[in-house]
């Protein structure tokens, strides 16, 4: 058995919308993406949920914002922490890197097939890095 067990997740919220005011330049899209994090603890039952908001509105050198919220169902197993690492870290550093890719897939799909603009496949990245970054 592992220390943190993934149980399962389901997309809480997928959004598309196109900036009406886009202006297409010459210079690369610069993308900005805000990622949050929050958890819920019960006894050994987790619920994390990753945000994520890519794009804007309110930037016409940006085409689109995106947004989506995947929440994860975990189990966590103390009696295999052998090393003490703890439910924190454990949902910190695991958890989160765990839901990453289904909210990367989301924000792909969303943009690919819009069919108006290329679509944004977001960089792979250390989830807990970036989130610890945002913190500060």
């Amino acid at each position: 058995m592992t220390m943190l067990q993934f149980n399962g997740y389901r997309v809480t919220k997928m959004q598309y919308q196109r900036n009406d005011s886009y202006q297409r330049g010459e210079a690369p899209i610069k993308f900005d993406p805000q990622i949050k994090a929050t958890d819920k603890i019960d006894q050994n039952h987790i619920d994390v949920t990753l945000t994520l908001s890519v794009g804007s509105l309110n930037n016409k050198a940006i085409p689109f914002q995106v947004q989506c919220a995947v929440a994860g169902q975990f189990t966590y197993h103390p009696d295999e922490d052998s090393s003490g690492i703890g439910v924190d870290s454990l949902i910190r550093n695991n958890a989160v890197a765990i839901l990453y890719p289904y909210v990367r897939a989301i924000v792909a799909t969303l943009t690919t097939t819009s069919n108006e603009f290329p679509g944004y496949v977001m960089p792979t990245i250390n989830v807990a890095e970036v989130l610890a970054h945002q913190d500060n």
